[in-house]
């Protein structure tokens, strides 16, 4: 028997980007209906979004869509990618908040009591922050760790623990889905667009099946590519270089001129290849840097969606 949606007070929209995430969708809906039952005066509706999965992903999502009557199912034509599917399911919910977390419920679903209880309280927008990072190896924590510094530094809001798990007000999910740039960063948006807001700690809980889909590639890739989103500092890293080539150059400069005076002003060819080499990677940085960034504004440019819809159920 298909169950039927309740009309309480409140109603959250629980948006949930999904990729290959078949094996971890029948712990996350028990979860979630374990969840409902205990949060008094509001009821949730459930939106999965398939992100071009290549497994059975879609079709789990539909069965639990026949099965509960509060499951929204969205299908992307391929992968967009998951700031991609966090923005279809914020436009696609009815809630009067939205929660964003993962399917593999490394998110912990009690952690939503206390973000709701802050949006009583008059939140409206209440930050997920990792007390840790769970079992992620040495290297990949300082990598994190190195380009949350860098975005806290460009933001002066401390980001080195957040992430995508959090609770938005409706004004507040409206706000972000209204930007219309197509390469977005959610996690550092949610504290652009300003609102009332706090955090939440919580513990980063093991994944109830399946493995991550993060390689190392995939999420330098994405922090570059938020880094350049989001922000204009690496171009500065431009004028850097330039000042300290000039910095060599006038250090070289006076050099030579001292040599010359002093009579021992034969040049020596392995500083002539070394002043080649210095100047030739500064240029070639500097031009992949402008190029990146050219690079985003061609997208935006193109004008092209952010996502493309394959099938959507109700």
């Amino acid at each position: 028997m298909r169950m039927k949606e309740e009309n309480p007070v409140d109603k959250i929209s629980i948006v949930v980007p999904c990729y290959n995430e078949e094996e971890t969708l029948e712990y996350f809906y028990e979860a979630m209906t374990a969840l409902s039952e205990k949060i008094e005066g509001a009821g949730i509706e459930i939106i999965l979004v398939d992100d071009g999965s290549k497994d059975h992903t879609y079709e789990k999502m539909c069965a639990l869509h026949e099965k509960d009557d509060r499951i929204k199912c969205i299908s992307f034509s391929r992968n967009f990618g998951k700031e991609a599917a966090i923005f279809s399911g914020l436009r696609a919910g009815s809630g009067d908040c939205f929660v964003v977390m993962d399917a593999d419920l490394q998110h912990p679903p009690e952690t939503i009591l206390q973000m709701y209880a802050y949006w009583k309280e008059g939140y409206e927008v209440v930050e997920g922050v990792k007390v840790s990072r769970g079992k992620e190896s040495k290297i990949h924590k300082w990598l994190a760790g190195a380009f949350y510094d860098a975005i806290s530094g460009i933001m002066h809001v401390d980001m080195r623990n957040s992430s995508d798990f959090k609770l938005l007000d409706r004004k507040a999910a409206e706000a972000v889905c209204s930007l219309t740039e197509k390469n977005t960063f959610f996690r550092a948006l949610t504290y652009w667009v300003g609102f009332k807001s706090i955090a939440v700690s919580y513990e980063v809980q093991e994944r109830v099946a399946g493995t991550t889909k993060w390689s190392y590639w995939k999420l330098g890739k994405y922090a570059l590519r938020n880094l350049i989103s989001f922000s204009n500092a690496p171009l500065q890293i431009v004028t850097v270089i330039g000042i300290l080539f000039l910095l060599v150059g006038a250090v070289w400069g006076v050099d030579a001129v001292v040599s010359f005076f002093q009579g021992r002003s034969v040049g020596g060819y392995p500083s002539l290849v070394l002043l080649i080499i210095i100047a030739t990677g500064g240029i070639m940085v500097s031009l992949g840097i402008i190029g990146a960034y050219i690079a985003k504004i061609y997208d935006e440019i193109k004008n092209r969606p952010q996502y493309i819809i394959r099938e959507k159920k109700d």
